[in-house]
């Protein structure tokens, strides 16, 4: 009987959980509908695939459609050379699961804007998973109290801004589900002393390279640290064995994906791309209650520097602050010192080493060999997500120990509501912007069975000059030759290898022999010292009019 009953209890107890995991999933959904409004969520629109996210469209297209695709390299974006097509940022694993299924969909719908709702709704999901377990840690086990309070950190968790933010630029990078997973991991598997642990920290590091290098260092950070800093309960025998795993996974799975052959290419940036000291609390003067507007001090930070939490975040951290001043919390075992060194790292981290306040900026001198590592990972205001993550778990764990868990259920409740009033305009505005959008296209090109689409200067040599919308040419030159189903040499990637630069930007060997099966577009500069050559086997001319720039089309056509 006793038995009987302590079953039911608990089948009752993941009955509740596994609906609080639905009324997630649910909120997720409807904020990512919000956020996006109907037109990435038609997929025969691509017109706002502009920019990073156009290119990214165009990888996803040409490496689906290349016959002699050698696992991740294709020559589709960087014809006649073969390159990694990872360099494009398309999230090589989910490439890689959607290759069988690819003659299932029409080419040139995309699916992005669905992937933007599953983004929010595994991290709404995994995010409630680390609140329990985290509630656990500090006493609170069962009872329908933890599971609304694990739903109210978990909304914050799926709405916080600099997630939906990057709807309007980046799929890999909305992408920050998996932070969330890892922090979900770390703390379910704290106490694990098997091969449990291997697998599953290990499997979520992989998970991470397939999707992105910056998500990939992130996981490696927060799940290193919180092992190094648990030595005394480990050991140093245990800790290096887990840190050496969890850097060879990451390394097997940086070159697996592709990554590692564009990790010596010449990148800049490093300290523009950074977060200001105000960032978290930078809305760009957007929000409805917070609406602080910082100045940019590097000319990076508007974007990539965008870390605004949300005025309900800012609210929680203020009360978790104030409830401890004076006050020791109960004894528990949640990793509050560990967890707060993650996110002092990932802040630093963040900030790089120039440092920015408002308009104000110090350049903190550090060795070069460091700043060459550092720079790597120019995009450096990203690292900021983890710490924010982080913080939502502190904050709400330590409102549990201070207030007890039902006074902190009806103290996030207002929290979530003062989080939902002032992002909804954030919202708004992303969806607008989205709706806006309005990428580069390329009419007047007759059909045929060309060869290849070849661009000089390419854009990856000269992005001012390149012909067919100059900085934005890859738009209209990639979809054009997706929609031809033919490769191109033009392309825009994360980095260039120099092998890549040699090749492509060596006009004498390139006209050297022209493909007379080839579609060339060229600026008027290339068009004035290369058309007689070009005129011998095409038909040239205007692509744009009003424009010097050149199409020339094979005679064989």
């Amino acid at each position: 009987m006793i038995r009987a009953s302590v079953l039911a209890f608990a089948a009752q107890g993941r009955t509740i959980r596994a609906l609080g995991a639905l009324i997630v999933v649910v909120f997720a959904a409807a904020w990512a509908r919000y956020v996006l409004g109907p037109v990435p969520l038609d997929v025969n629109d691509t017109h706002w695939l502009w920019g990073d996210l156009s290119q990214v469209h165009t990888a996803w297209r040409q490496y689906l459609a290349d016959p002699d695709v050698a696992w991740l390299a294709s020559t589709r974006m960087s014809y006649p050379l073969p390159l990694s097509i990872s360099l494009f940022d398309p999230m090589p694993l989910l490439l890689l699961l959607a290759r069988p299924l690819a003659s299932f969909a029409d080419p040139g719908t995309q699916y992005f804007g669905y992937y933007f709702v599953a983004c929010l709704a595994l991290q709404g999901v995994f995010g409630y998973m680390a609140t329990l377990s985290a509630l656990t840690r500090v006493g609170a086990r069962e009872g329908i109290a933890p599971v609304l309070l694990a739903i109210l950190s978990a909304v914050l968790i799926a709405s916080v801004p600099y997630t939906f933010y990057r709807f309007q630029g980046h799929t890999a990078l909305s992408s920050q589900w998996v932070l969330v997973l890892s922090i979900w991991v770390t703390l379910a598997t704290l106490d694990e002393r098997t091969v449990r642990w291997y697998l599953v920290n290990c499997g979520v590091v992989l998970l991470a390279t397939g999707l992105n290098p910056y998500l990939a260092l992130m996981v490696c950070i927060s799940g290193g640290l919180m092992t190094l800093l648990r030595v005394s309960v480990l050991g140093r025998g245990e800790v290096a064995r887990r840190l050496v795993a969890m850097a060879l996974v990451a390394a097997i799975g940086l070159a697996l994906f592709g990554f590692i052959g564009g990790s010596t290419a010449h990148s800049g940036g490093y300290g523009v791309y950074s977060m200001n000291l105000l960032g978290p609390f930078d809305s760009h003067g957007i929000a409805r209650l917070l609406p602080l507007d910082v100045p940019d001090a590097t000319g990076g930070q508007v974007f990539e520097g965008y870390t605004y939490l949300g005025a309900g975040i800012l609210m929680l951290g203020a009360v978790s602050l104030l409830a401890f001043v004076n006050h020791r919390g109960a004894a528990n075992r949640f990793p509050f010192l560990p967890a707060l060194a993650i996110v002092l790292l990932c802040v630093a981290l963040a900030i790089s080493a120039t440092v920015t306040l408002a308009s104000h900026s110090l350049e903190i001198p550090i060795p070069r060999a460091v700043t060459y590592l550092l720079s790597r990972f120019r995009g450096s205001g990203r690292f900021f997500w983890m710490a924010g993550f982080w913080l939502v778990l502190l904050c709400v764990c330590a409102c549990a120990l201070r207030f007890g868990v039902r006074r902190a259920t009806a103290l996030l409740t207002v929290v979530v509501a003062v989080q939902i009033a002032d992002i909804s305009t954030i919202g708004t505005n992303v969806r607008e912007t989205i709706a806006s959008g309005s990428a580069l296209r390329i009419d007047g090109i007759p059909a045929g069975n060309y060869s290849a689409v070849l661009v000089y200067p390419a854009w990856q040599c000269d992005h001012e000059h390149t012909p067919a919308g100059g900085v934005r040419n890859y738009e209209a030159v990639g979809d054009l030759a997706a929609r031809l189903n033919v490769p191109t040499n033009n392309f825009y990637a994360a980095r260039t290898p120099a092998d890549q630069t040699a090749y492509h930007c060596d006009y004498d060997a390139r006209f050297a022999t022209v493909d007379p099966h080839a579609l060339y577009l060229v600026s008027g500069q290339v068009y004035a010292s290369r058309g007689e050559a070009l005129r011998l086997s095409h038909e040239c001319s205007l692509l744009t009019e009003g424009q010097d720039e050149w199409k020339c089309i094979p005679k064989a056509n």
